[in-house]
């Protein structure tokens, strides 16, 4: 049984970002979502998040999109 996330449990958004991981890891696409959104209105420019949430997407089109604002970010 999955594990609901819910963002009013969050301390940090390290916290928040490990919690998608790990929901995101587990197959739970809904709840690692609902957490790397939180975590992207609380950090904009969290590359991990953007790179995360691409594998939430429904198509490639969505994909490409998280992949794009992950590399907007990038300090190379």
């Amino acid at each position: 049984m999955a594990t609901r996330i819910h963002p009013d449990d969050f301390t940090s958004v390290e916290e928040a970002l490990s919690l998608a991981v790990e929901a995101v890891e587990r197959g739970d696409l809904q709840s690692g979502e609902a957490a790397l959104s939180w975590v992207l209105q609380e950090d904009p420019k969290n590359t991990a998040a953007w790179i995360w949430l691409a594998c939430c997407a429904p198509d490639d089109s969505s994909r490409q999109i998280c992949y794009r604002r992950a590399a907007g970010h990038t300090s190379c």
